[in-house]
């Protein structure tokens, strides 16, 4: 039979590697059940581990780092739309009964701010660029004054994420989502060149079939647009709460964080790129 110290052991070698990154707090009540009543609170005799306070949960500025690591990696999100509260009857129109209801559709995103010159954006802040089609739902929703939030998260990599606690299975609740809540400004049109082409190339990197639907596109399928959300509110949830932040992020420091350091006065200096997301190879 396995001793509970090798089990202790074992767990605090399997979560050391993401202590680093900040994903872990001291070993949770839960593991404490599993292992045992006395395990967490060894004798003066005993040959304490000093991994096992040497876990933290992540600080609410590393939760904002990861937020934005997440918002820069991620290709796509569900945007949530209203539809208006009256619907006028159109060959296309959406069934009548369905005014004033919610709807949430995944559309193409990319962290293009970063892109724009500084006359049309104060760098890459936070604010996911969106290349919006007049015809789809979730545009013609915005363009009608409904409220507008984008859900992100990292569920995709629960395999490479691996369990939570030791011994318990994979769970995809303990890994991380954010949503984003502010409201939709559309960018001028059209372009400088020179900025269209780099706004393209940053889109296009993460979504090559977009090139068919860009607004400069002389055979699109569609009416496009660029836009982008301006981020007003975001609410974060790290996984369970006994690991990691769950709750409202600063929005001075979600807009304050870079790729590579922060401005001045904003968080520890880090950037999003300082940190890793579960399960993410270094």
């Amino acid at each position: 039979m396995v001793s509970r110290s090798a089990v202790l052991t074992g767990a605090l070698a399997l979560l050391s590697p993401l202590a680093a990154h900040g994903f872990m707090v001291p070993v949770p009540d839960t593991l404490q059940a599993f292992l045992g009543p006395n395990s967490m609170n060894p004798g003066p005799n005993s040959h304490h581990n000093e991994a096992e306070s040497a876990f933290n949960r992540p600080s609410w500025f590393t939760s904002a780092l990861m937020a934005r690591r997440m918002l820069a990696l991620s290709p796509s999100a569900v945007l949530s739309t209203d539809f208006p509260e009256t619907i006028p009857p159109s060959r296309h129109a959406p069934p009548s009964d369905v005014a004033g209801h919610s709807i949430a559709l995944r559309e193409y995103i990319a962290d293009c701010e970063g892109s724009l010159p500084s006359d049309l954006s104060p760098g890459d802040n936070g604010n996911p660029t969106i290349l919006g089609l007049h015809i789809g739902t979730t545009f013609k929703n915005i363009a009608a004054g409904s409220n507008l939030s984008l859900q992100l998260d990292w569920w995709d990599h629960l395999d490479a994420a691996g369990p939570v606690y030791p011994g318990l299975p994979l769970s995809p609740a303990a890994l991380p989502r954010v949503t984003l809540m502010g409201y939709m400004e559309n960018l001028p049109s059209p372009l400088p060149a020179d900025t269209a082409a780099a706004l393209e190339q940053c889109f296009t990197e993460p979504h090559p079939d977009a090139k068919a639907w860009l607004p400069t596109a002389a055979y699109s399928p569609h009416s496009s647009f660029w836009a982008r959300m301006v981020v007003t509110h975001a609410i974060w949830i790290g996984g369970f709460g006994d690991v990691q932040q769950i709750g409202w992020i600063n929005m001075t420091e979600w807009h304050g964080i870079r790729p590579h350091g922060s401005e001045e006065g904003v968080g520890d200096g880090r950037g999003w790129k300082d940190v890793r997301l579960p399960g993410e190879r270094v």
